[in-house]
């Protein structure tokens, strides 16, 4: 586990997934923020721009008009068009004045006091014109055209400088906002990242370790970060692993009481043997008390010392077996373990059925015994249960060269195993195994007894055992044809198992 202690509050309000995503959403909030505040300014300048724009042209137009009540003034001689001309010429000289410093900024100082000096002259002229003579209206008229054409090409000039303004600031701000939007997607993508890799590479680094721990290479999950929430979540998780070893622990140790019991009689009709020969060895000597000489009377008691050293290597194996102890792997010889497991469950077999061991005396797997032992109860326990008086379990085992996985249905990782490999099978006469029922044999409580007559641990305890040796374990089944378990482990020494093979 991760040292950081998960009750020190100042880590705690210093590391947290929802701290990191919270900055991340006001990091992307600031962003947008500021590229908003950027376009509110742009279109400020931009609609300034307009607004400028239509003065410049508000002042074309009034000097278009003033030219048009000119010609009309020259071609019909109505005071009223006079008037007008009149009207639109101060009309022209206030938007010059109140907007002085705005035609500044598209056209230079000299232009526009040129603009207003034509226009003044322009005034002049239409006031002399009005007070002459109809007569003199041919000498006046050229000049005042001239005026006129002066004051409306400036007129001119300034909108079409103004509109080619606009167009630069509309190609300005199109270019600004396809920059800022790019540059907000990169920003936010690299916030994204950032995010991932503070937020979703821890995820992903406890995917990894719970894959560790369902493949047995670790005990325990570790802190990948000190976010408050991964540390709560490891610790549960923790916690949880805790819980589940304590309850497998239990109910493995429920399961091979069960097989004590069962081993009971076994051993029971494993000690009655050399009890009988030791009591029938102590009544000869008491009945022939001074008539045997010494070579009888020692053949008698070596005859009752071995029958001990019998019955005490058989309640040795029986303690072994009940008694709980760490796993431990050691080279263990497969046949006298068989044997001596087919002796403790001898008691349930019936009479008349066989099991029969195809097993080379030399042929030796790196397991612990006692929970190997269990392997093997287990197996012929559930393989009697349906023998009928006819029964037979054979028990073989050899080395094999391992390409691809047993036939039938395979559990475990070490089914892909390849290589030489130690190969188990125990097959049975009886009555086989549904299909419907074979996919779920090795799953915790499953049991198709009825209740009080088994918990449904004893393939489940099998599959967990052989997986903890790095094996694994495949069933195949017919329905009549008897069923067929076959265990995978691996080989302790090839050197000194070829003569085994």
């Amino acid at each position: 586990m991760d040292s950081t202690p998960l009750s020190d509050p100042g880590t705690l309000s210093r590391h947290s997934l929802r701290g990191k995503i919270t900055l991340g959403y006001y990091a992307v909030a600031a962003i947008i923020l500021v590229a908003s505040l950027f376009f509110v300014g742009e279109l400020r300048t931009l609609e300034a721009r307009v607004v400028l724009g239509q003065r410049a042209t508000d002042l074309f137009n009034t000097a278009l008009e003033i030219r048009r009540f000119e010609r009309n003034y020259f071609l019909y001689h109505q005071a009223a068009d006079l008037t007008e001309n009149g009207r639109y010429i101060e009309q022209a000289q206030a938007m010059l004045t109140a907007n002085r410093a705005d035609f500044a900024a598209i056209a230079s100082e000299a232009r526009l006091t040129q603009l207003h000096t034509r226009l003044n002259d322009y005034q002049r002229q239409i006031s002399v014109l009005a007070a002459a003579d109809p007569r003199q209206f041919a000498a006046a008229e050229p000049r005042v055209r001239q005026l006129g054409q002066a004051v409306v090409a400036i007129a001119e000039e300034m909108a079409g400088t103004e509109r080619h303004q606009i167009q630069t600031t509309l190609a300005s701000f199109r270019s600004l906002l396809l920059g800022v939007i790019v540059s907000m997607a990169l920003l936010i993508v690299v916030i994204g990242r950032a995010l991932s890799q503070r937020v979703v590479k821890p995820l992903k680094e406890m995917e990894t370790s719970v894959a560790a721990i369902s493949a047995n290479y670790r005990e325990t999950l570790l802190a990948p970060s000190n976010d408050r929430e991964i540390l709560s979540i490891i610790a549960a998780f923790n916690h949880m692993l805790k819980e589940l070893d304590l309850r497998q622990k239990s109910l493995m140790r429920s399961e091979r009481m069960v097989s004590l019991g069962t081993m009971l009689s076994g051993v029971a009709h494993e000690l009655n043997n050399p009890l009988s020969n030791i009591s029938t060895s102590c009544q000869i000597l008491l009945e022939e008390v001074g008539e045997n000489d010494a070579a009888t009377q020692k053949r008698y008691l070596e005859q009752i010392d071995q029958q001990t050293e019998r019955a005490r290597t058989i309640v040795r194996s029986l303690l072994d077996f009940s008694r709980e102890r760490a796993f431990r792997k050691e080279a263990v010889l497969l046949r006298p373990l068989v044997a001596q497991t087919v002796g403790f469950v001898r008691g349930e077999v019936s009479a008349k059925s066989v099991v029969q061991l195809s097993i080379p005396d030399n042929l030796s797997v790196p397991a612990d015994a006692q929970r190997l032992q269990q392997v093997f109860v287990n197996l012929i326990r559930n393989a009697m249960e349906g023998l009928g008086p006819q029964g037979r379990i054979d028990i073989a085992a050899q080395i094999v060269q391992a390409s691809e996985p047993p036939a039938g249905t395979a559990l475990g990782e070490g089914c892909t195993t390849k290589g030489a490999m130690v190969e188990i099978r125990v097959t049975d006469n009886g009555p086989g195994i549904a299909p419907d029922i074979l996919p779920r044999i090795f799953d915790p409580f499953f049991t198709t007894k009825d209740v009080g007559h088994g918990m449904g641990l004893g393939l489940f305890v099998v599959y967990e055992i052989v997986d903890e040796h790095g094996g694994c374990i495949a069933v195949q089944s017919t329905p009549g044809q008897g069923a067929q378990f076959c265990i995978r482990l691996p080989v302790f020494n090839l050197d000194t198992q070829q003569g085994a093979h």
